[in-house]
C-alpha cells in the first residue's frame, strides 16, 4: 500500500478547474543482462536530460507556470462567459418581465371590453323596456283623445248636453283672432 501511495502524484486534468490525484501509470520492468565483457558507454547527457522521465527544478517551474497560466486563462474564459450569461439572463428576465406586463395589460383591456358589452346589452334591453312602455302609454293617450269616446263619456256618465239657441252668443271682432276677456262683451 506504500509503494502505492509513493506512485500517486498530483497533476492537472486538462479541463478541469481543480488539480486531481491520480495514479502514476505502472512501468514496465525491463529485465537488463549484464554483460560483463561488453565495457560500458558513457552517456553525457544534458542538464535537463538527467535520467529518463525527471525533470530538473527549471523544468518543473517551467511546466508549472504553463499550467498556471492556462488555468488562469481558462478562468478568464469562465469569467467572460459567466458575465455574458448574467447579461443574458438578465435580458431573458427583462424580456419576460415586459411580456408579462403586456400579457396583464391585454388582459384587463380584454375585460373592459367585455364588462362594456355586457353595460350595453343591459341598456339595450333597459331601451326596449322603456319603448314598450313608451308605446302603451302613447295608445292610452291615443285613446283617451278620441273624439266619440269623449262625447260618450262627457254625455252619459258626466250628464253634459248640447247648449241650446239662446245659450250662445256669437259677436264679430276684428283686431284679433283670439278673444280677450279685458274688455265688455257688446250687447245685441
Amino acid at each position: 500500500m506504500a509503494r502505492k501511495l509513493a506512485k500517486r502524484h498530483a497533476g492537472y486534468i486538462a479541463g478541469s478547474v481543480v488539480t486531481k490525484e491520480e495514479l502514476a501509470p505502472r512501468r514496465k520492468v525491463v529485465k537488463k543482462i549484464k554483460q560483463s565483457a561488453v565495457p560500458k558507454k558513457t552517456v553525457v547527457r544534458k542538464p535537463s536530460q538527467k535520467r529518463s522521465g525527471t525533470f530538473t527544478r527549471e523544468e518543473r517551474a517551467r511546466i508549472l507556470r504553463e499550467r498556471e497560466k492556462g488555468h488562469e486563462l481558462q478562468q478568464e474564459r469562465l469569467q467572460n462567459k459567466t458575465s455574458a450569461n448574467f447579461f443574458l439572463v438578465l435580458s431573458v428576465a427583462l424580456f419576460m418581465g415586459i411580456m408579462g406586463v403586456l400579457c396583464f395589460h391585454y388582459i384587463q383591456l380584454q375585460t373592459q371590453v367585455n364588462t362594456r358589452m355586457h353595460r350595453i346589452e343591459q341598456k339595450k334591453k333597459e331601451i326596449e323596456v322603456l319603448k314598450q312602455k313608451n308605446d302603451a302609454l302613447q295608445n292610452a293617450i291615443s285613446a283617451a283623445l278620441d273624439p266619440e269616446k269623449i262625447f260618450t263619456m262627457a254625455t252619459e256618465e258626466l250628464g253634459m248636453v248640447y247648449p241650446g239657441d239662446h245659450q250662445v252668443i256669437e259677436y264679430k271682432k276684428q283686431e284679433s283672432e283670439y278673444v280677450r276677456q279685458y274688455e265688455n262683451i257688446p250687447k245685441h
